[in-house]
């Protein structure tokens, strides 16, 4: 999972476990560019996904001034 979510250009921090019947397992990762927590379910956990991911994250946090960088 951690190699996956560097692949896309994220650091990996945890899952967050599954809550049967609930919730599924959720990949935690963070943005270098603005720190900001993001998760991916396991399910749909790709190099693609997180990309997709971080791009949209910092867009909006570029967009509303809150970029730390």
């Amino acid at each position: 999972m951690s190699a996956i979510v560097e692949a896309g250009g994220g650091k990996y921090v945890d899952v967050l476990k599954e809550i049967p019947g609930k919730m599924e397992s959720i990949v935690l990762f963070i943005s270098p560019q603005t720190r900001s927590t993001l998760g991916i379910p396991m399910s749909r956990l790709t190099v693609g996904a997180v990309r997709q991911q971080l791009t949209e994250s910092n867009a909006a946090f570029a967009e509303s001034g809150l970029n730390s960088k």
